[in-house]
């Protein structure tokens, strides 16, 4: 113990809410009973009737009343469950008569969990137990995984990115050993190019890379302040862009994405501004700034189109997502610092899928969500850990027309391929 602080950790696959003690003599069990009238009281229960199997923190709140106001101890004892461990701690409401207060639970297998609910007051009466259940399950059908850290083929040093091309192939952008590396959908090593350097072809810091519907490749090197594009096979085409702030340069770009026009997007991490050019460099037009108002972003650095024209970008240092028209206005955003549902913690990238859904790369929480267009969270899976559906600090993801995710799990130096089963 300590600092009056007690970890109850379930079992090595089913683990629950860490509480706070706060020193309650145990000793309750033998002490008062429900009936009284000083017993707290549980009005209800509110908690998902799924969750998912992967760790993944799930909140839910309990209503409670209690008329001397003096709760200092809530237990949650298994009914059923195939592994699990009851667990308990101090919801801190002493003083509060009535109210509501939180806790989480999470499993990292698939099983059906039976808890009941329990309040004890500080003379030891304790409320009725209150029944309710719920399911544990697995919410992605895992496909496969590759990638380990080095400078070998295949291997990777700092994953920046991720772009997939019309015929499935998947582009990996690899920062620290300043290349770009081509994988078959199966994952397999296709073509490499790149090297550090400042001549065309020649990378340095790449980290945001999109395809157009042509194939073509473009990459945003962060450490040479420009834009390159090179054909499928990694051939140099063409590269605009210097370091300034002026239009058509670049302080550090770290997103890009092409619109279906062909048209080309680039957001600037350090100055917030997001810049629009033609396929061959002109400069088209910009908008942003860097703050935390709307239409302002901090940190940011992806950003991704969906089919009807509406830009989503991963404002990182706000922890948020931003959606803009392509011309530059402002539609709206959603998020905040957090673990909760909808909330992330340095959000790093962002992707579309064909129905207008994105998906966000939550990177300090170590998963996935899903949205709808307007923000609504349709689904979030994945928590710390190396296994298969477990991330360390994911940062990029695309989507293919078959629902396919492709995720950059970085921490792990891999990428892993899979999809969110339907409901």
């Amino acid at each position: 113990m300590r600092s009056g602080i007690r970890l109850l950790i379930a079992s090595t696959w089913a683990m629950v809410l860490l509480g706070l003690l706060g020193g309650f003599d145990p000793s309750w069990a033998q002490q008062g009973g429900g009936g009284s009238s000083l017993t707290p009281e549980v009005l209800f229960v509110d908690f998902p009737q799924q969750i998912p199997s992967d760790g993944s923190k799930v909140f839910g709140r309990v209503g409670f009343q209690d008329t001397d106001a003096d709760i200092a101890l809530v237990k949650f004892d298994v009914v059923e469950a195939t592994d699990f461990a009851p667990f308990s701690f101090n919801p801190k409401i002493e003083g509060r008569k009535e109210g509501v207060f939180e806790f989480f639970v999470f499993s990292k297998i698939a099983q059906r969990i039976s808890l009941k609910v329990t309040l004890v007051d500080n003379a030891g009466n304790a409320s009725f137990p209150k029944e309710f259940s719920f399911d544990a399950v697995s919410l992605i059908e895992f496909f496969r995984q590759w990638g380990s850290l080095g400078s070998g083929n295949g291997q990777f040093k700092d994953i920046g990115g991720l772009a997939l091309d019309p015929q499935g192939n998947i582009y990996v952008t690899d920062f620290d050993n300043h290349r770009v590396q081509k994988f078959s959908p199966d994952g397999t090593l296709v073509a490499t190019w790149g090297g550090r350097g400042a001549i065309p072809g020649r990378l340095d810091g790449p980290l945001g890379i999109a395809v157009d519907n042509q194939g073509s490749i473009y990459v945003a090197e962060a450490g040479n302040r420009r834009i390159q594009k090179f054909t499928s096979e990694g051939a140099y085409l063409l590269d605009w862009g210097t370091f300034g702030n002026d239009p058509g340069q670049f302080n550090y770009p770290t997103g890009v994405a092409v619109d279906r026009a062909g048209n080309v997007y680039v957001v600037d991490q350090t100055t917030g501004v997001i810049q629009v050019f033609s396929p061959t460099g002109t400069f088209l037009r910009r908008w942003g700034a860097g703050g935390s108002g709307d239409g302002q972003l901090s940190n940011p650095m992806d950003l991704a189109i969906d089919v009807s024209n509406n830009v989503y970008v991963a404002d990182t240092g706000n922890h948020r997502i931003v959606n803009f028209g392509t011309d530059g206005a402002f539609l709206g955003q959603w998020g905040a610092e957090g673990s909760r549902d909808g909330q992330f913690m340095e959000p790093r990238g962002v992707a579309v899928d064909f129905e207008g859904n994105v998906y966000v790369a939550d990177r300090g929480n170590h998963r996935i969500a899903k949205f709808s267009s307007d923000g609504k969270l349709l689904a979030q899976w994945g928590s710390a850990g190396s296994g298969q559906g477990e991330f360390l600090e994911p940062i990029d993801l695309v989507v293919n027309a078959q629902l396919v995710i492709y995720v950059a799990d970085e921490g792990n130096h891999r990428v892993q391929v899979l999809k969110l089963k339907t409901r």
